[in-house]
């Protein structure tokens, strides 16, 4: 089972590779993911700050 394993983790010799490219490809969608949130949050604070001005001046 060990064996196995070491294998999949190996991957015929390219294992750094392989992996060490999974790994970058997780960082940059998880950091975009974070961001898109983060984004998404100000925008809807702003979008919320802006109708609130309209209501104000409406009145």
């Amino acid at each position: 089972m060990l064996d196995f394993l070491t294998s999949f983790m190996n991957m015929g010799g390219y294992g750094y590779y392989i992996w060490g490219a999974f790994g970058l490809s997780a960082f940059v969608l998880i950091t975009l993911i974070i961001q898109s949130l983060k984004f998404l949050e100000s925008s809807e604070t702003q979008l919320h700050s802006l109708k609130e001005k309209e209501k104000n001046n409406e009145t």
